[in-house]
């Protein structure tokens, strides 16, 4: 059992040390108290320097996370423009339900008194006589 979980761990291990390729990088401290991280040599003189280890990805996981990224992004599309065209399709529905364009408009109940506004008359106004003025000329 132990030789099996050993040549497992192994494996993934292996498996591990596959995917990312460790890398150093040199790493100058510059400046007052070395706070300033540079990896070229400090312009100002001599400084503590050392170094980074990290994890490079390889050229496969760079790919296969390039392809993830693409296929995410058409399916995002997807998702979007479905969710578009059922908010389309929704409205649609409550504009049929509500029905604001077939609707009569409402009716008034009979036993509700209703105002009615009338205009005063017109009345007529007086006429200047023509042929008295016509003559005086």
């Amino acid at each position: 059992m132990k030789a099996v979980l050993l040549a497992l761990s192994l494996a993934l291990a292996a498996m591990a040390s596959a995917q990312t390729q460790p890398r150093q990088t040199p790493l100058y401290r510059c400046g007052p108290d070395g706070r300033d991280l540079r990896d070229s040599p400090c312009p100002s003189g001599p400084s503590a320097s050392g170094s980074i280890s990290y994890d490079q990805p390889s050229a496969a996981d760079s790919r296969a996370a390039r392809e993830r990224h693409l296929a995410e992004a058409k399916q995002a599309h997807a998702l979007a423009a479905a969710r578009r065209a059922s908010e389309a399709e929704a409205r649609h529905q409550r504009g049929q339900a509500v029905g604001l364009q077939t609707l009569p408009p409402p009716a008034q109940p009979a036993s509700s008194p209703q105002a009615v506004h009338l205009k005063p008359p017109k009345l007529a106004k007086p006429r200047k006589p023509q042929a008295a003025a016509s003559g005086a000329r």
